[in-house]
């Protein structure tokens, strides 16, 4: 079970926040099941940062989050103070910019990239590619450009549901990425992933990391299915 939880970045990344008792309370869950990090928005890294201060717990920043399209500079700005706020916890997840991508912009989706990793400051980087909007060709495109930046994972979707194509990140999604880029960059599955048998079907796959606001439940049913196989 430890192992999974490892696996699993914890997210609370909601269009619209809950109170602060109910983010501590996400945050103490987090500490208790030992997850790889917290997926937050920028503002929340203080408070995450002196909750799980000293736990292992890694703080993951949404940068342009969940659609992408602000301006490099500011996604620089939010990578640097995230940092500021989080020291040498945070990670970076950063929402590529789709619209460049998919108008054939490649020369600016590389700057974006190249920025953000310089930014990070050899902080982890992870590209969300947003995959159920993109062709396979595109895919490979972001792909090869993220390994060229020094990007370390890269991200299937944000799971955010207010585009009319989304849909859950499946494990041939994963499998196609896996087959992209090898052993080159890691890989991080997110995006509908809201039980144990998704997330062992990713991580079959060659996911390397879980995004998911269900890591609690996904460990809980984890632990039932290894009791009954006993």
């Amino acid at each position: 079970m430890e192992e999974l939880a490892k696996r699993i970045d914890q997210t609370y990344l909601k269009i619209v926040p809950d109170s602060e008792d109910e983010f501590i309370k996400f945050l103490l869950n987090a500490k208790k099941y030992r997850f790889a990090s917290v997926a937050i928005y920028p503002a929340m890294i203080p408070l995450a940062r002196e909750i799980l201060k000293g736990t292992g717990v890694k703080i993951t920043a949404a940068i342009g989050f969940p659609l992408g399209t602000v301006p490099i500079e500011l996604k620089v700005l939010e990578v640097e103070r995230a940092i500021k706020d989080g020291a040498d916890e945070v990670e970076i997840d950063f929402v590529l910019n789709k619209g460049a991508l998919k108008s054939g912009k490649i020369d600016e989706v590389r700057e974006e990239l190249k920025k953000i990793v310089e930014a990070a400051k050899g902080r982890i980087v992870k590209a969300i590619i947003e995959v159920p909007y993109l062709t396979k060709e595109e895919i490979k495109i972001a792909c090869e450009l993220a390994i060229e930046a020094g990007v370390h994972y890269i991200k299937t979707s944000t799971g955010f549901k207010g585009f009319h194509k989304w849909r859950p990140t499946t494990a041939e999604d994963v499998r196609f990425i896996k087959s992209i880029v090898g052993n080159r960059v890691k890989i991080k599955a997110a995006g509908g992933i809201r039980t144990a048998k998704q997330a062992l079907e990713v991580i079959e796959a060659g996911a390397d990391r879980i995004g998911t606001s269900s890591g609690v439940e996904i460990i809980e049913e984890y632990k039932k299915m290894m009791e009954g196989e006993r």
